[in-house]
C-alpha cells in the first residue's frame, strides 16, 4: 500500500472513530471520549519513541521530558497570548503581538518544533554514547528539564499553571465542545504520527535506521552516515513526543511539573512498543491501544494506582515469553500455519488467540473489582475469574506459539469464562448485552478450536509439517 493510500485509509478510520466519539459524547458514555484522548495520546507517544528506540535501537528513557516540553511550550504560549503587550512591547518580537493569541493547532505545532529542537540538541550531545550510557544520558536530560521547569515562574514553576479551556470551539460550520475538539485534534496527531512512522519504515531512511539497529559499526564501515541519521531520528521522535504532550494543559486544566514529567509517560512510551512489536509501525499502535485501554478500564473499575503495575507485569511477561512482541508472535505463527499466504482459518485462529487474551486480561481486572466488593458471592466469582483470566492469558500465548496443549487450555479458559459470566448475570443483570456477547463469542471460539484443521495444525507442529491451506 502506498503512503498516500495509507494516509487516506487512516483518515477514513479516524473519521469513523470521531463519529463514534461524538455519539458517545452526546449520550450516556461521555467518559469514553476522555479515555479515548488518553489512548490516542499514548499512540502518538509510543510511535514517536519507536522511531528512535525501535527503528534505531537507541533506548530513550527521557520520553516524559519531551512530552512535558510540548505541554509547557503550550502553557508559555497560552500565557503569552493572554496579555502579549505586557511581555512583547519594546522588544524585537513586538511585531508578533497582532498574531496572538494563537490557535491550539498552531501551539501544538510550535510545541513540536520546540521539542524537536531539544531532541536535535540532545542527539548532538549524547548520540556518540551507546547502549546503557545513552539511556542514562536521556534520563539525566529529563531530570535537568524537570528542574528547569520547576524553577521557571513564567509557566507556574512548582505551583503549576491553570488553563481555562473554552466551552465550545468552532470547526468550520460545526460547533464542538472543548473535549470533542481535543479528541479530534488527537485523532489527527495519531494519524500523522503513524503515517510518518510507516513512511520512514518503508524508505531509504528506514533502511539506514535498521542498519544502525542491527550493527552500527558495520553500517559506518559501509558508508552509512550514522550520526546524521541518528540526529534525524532524535529530532523527529522528539517533535512527535512534544506534539503528543502539547494538548495536555487543555485536557487537564491544571498542570504541574510532577504531572507533566510523570513516570507513567516514560514507562508507557517504552512498554507499549515493546509489547506491540518495536520494529514496526503497527507495534506501538497495538501496544498503545491494548495497554491504554486496560489502564483506563482499571482506573474506572479499581484505581489508577494499578496502572503502572499492569504495565510492569505485562512488560515482564512479554520480555520473558515473547520478546518480539505481538506483531512478531503473529508473524512467527503465520510462517508456520500459513507459509505461502495468510488464510482465513489462520486469521481466525489469530482472532481467537487475541480474544482469549482480551477475555483473560479483562477477566482479571473485573475479578479484582469483584473480590474487593465484599459480597461472598461476588468474591467467589472473582476468585474463579482470576483463575479463568490466568488460563486465558497462558492459552493465548500457547495458541500463537503453536503449543500442543494450547487448544485444550483455551477451551478450558473459555468454559470457565462462560461459567463466571453466567454467574455474574445471575447475581446482577448489569451489562447484559456485553456479557451475552462474551458468552456467544466464547462458545463460537470453542467450536472453532474443535475443527479438524486446528487439531491437525497443533498435532503436526512438533515435527514442523505445515498444514495445507
Amino acid at each position: 500500500m502506498r503512503s498516500s493510500t495509507f494516509l487516506m485509509v487512516a483518515l477514513a478510520v479516524a473519521a469513523a472513530v470521531f463519529a463514534a466519539g461524538l455519539l458517545a459524547s452526546r449520550s450516556h458514555y461521555g467518559y469514553l471520549v476522555f479515555a479515548g484522548i488518553v489512548v490516542l495520546q499514548y499512540i502518538v507517544l509510543a510511535t514517536a519513541w519507536n522511531i528512535l528506540g525501535g527503528y534505531c535501537g537507541y533506548v530513550n528513557f527521557g520520553a516524559g521530558a519531551f512530552f512535558a516540553m510540548g505541554a509547557y511550550a503550550v502553557i508559555a504560549l497560552e500565557r503569552l497570548g493572554r496579555n502579549p503587550g505586557r511581555w512583547l512591547s519594546d522588544t524585537y518580537f513586538e511585531l508578533l503581538i497582532p498574531l496572538l493569541p494563537l490557535s491550539l493547532p498552531s501551539m501544538v505545532a510550535i510545541g513540536g518544533i520546540v521539542s524537536g529542537i531539544v531532541g536535535l540538541g540532545m542527539g548532538y550531545l549524547t548520540l556518540r554514547l551507546r547502549g546503557v550510557f545513552f539511556a542514562i544520558a536521556t534520563l539525566a536530560l529529563a531530570v535537568v528539564l524537570h528542574t528547569l521547569v520547576v524553577n521557571w515562574d513564567f509557566v507556574g514553576g512548582s505551583r503549576g499553571h491553570t488553563v481555562i479551556r473554552p466551552a465550545r470551539v468552532a470547526v468550520g460550520p460545526f460547533s464542538l465542545t472543548s473535549i470533542e475538539y481535543l479528541f479530534l485534534l488527537m485523532l489527527v496527531l495519531a494519524v500523522l504520527a503513524l503515517w510518518v512512522a510507516r513512511s520512514i519504515e518503508r524508505s531509504r531512511l528506514g533502511l539506514g535506521f535498521a542498519s544502525i539497529r542491527d550493527d552500527e559499526l558495520a553500517a559506518e564501515a559501509s558508508g552509512v552516515p550514522t550520526l546524521r541519521l541518528k540526529l534525524i531520528a532524535t529530532t523527529v521522535s522528539g517533535a512527535l513526543m512534544g506534539m503528543a504532550g502539547a494538548p495536555l494543559p487543555f485536557y487537564l486544566g491544571y498542570t504541574e511539573p510532577n504531572t507533566a514529567f510523570g513516570l507513567g509517560y516514560s514507562v508507557n512510551a517504552i512498554a507499549m512498543p515493546m509489547i506491540g512489536g518495536a520494529t514496526t509501525w503497527s507495534g506501538p499502535l497495538i501496544g498503545a491501544v491494548l495497554l491504554g485501554t486496560l489502564q483506563q478500564i482499571a482506573t474506572v473499575t479499581i484505581t489508577s494506582v494499578w496502572n503502572l503495575l499492569i504495565v510492569g507485569v505485562l512488560l515482564i511477561a512479554f520480555v520473558i515469553t515473547a520478546p518480539v512482541g505481538i506483531v512478531g508472535l503473529v508473524r512467527e505463527f503465520l510462517r508456520t500455519a500459513a507459509p505461502t499466504r495468510p488464510t482465513s482459518r489462520a486469521v481466525g485462529l489469530i482472532l481467537v488467540a487475541g480474544f482469549c487474551f482480551v477475555v483473560g486480561a479483562l477477566g482479571i481486572i473485573f475479578s479484582l473489582q469483584a473480590v474487593q466488593a465484599g459480597s461472598p458471592g461476588k468474591a467467589l466469582l472473582g476468585g474463579a475469574g482470576l483463575v479463568a483470566g490466568a488460563l486465558g492469558l497462558a492459552a493465548s500465548w500457547g495458541l500463537l506459539k503453536l503449543q500442543s496443549w494450547a487448544p485444550a487450555l483455551a477451551c478450558a479458559a473459555f468454559f470457565a469464562s462462560i461459567a463466571v459470566t453466567s454467574g455474574n448475570l445471575w447475581l446482577a443483570w448489569e451489562g447484559v448485552i456485553a456479557q451475552s456477547l462474551t458468552i456467544a463469542l466464547s462458545a463460537a471460539a470453542i467450536l472453532f478450536l474443535q475443527t479438524r484443521w486446528v487439531r491437525l495444525l497443533y498435532r503436526r507442529h512438533p515435527v514442523a509439517v505445515p498444514v495445507p491451506a
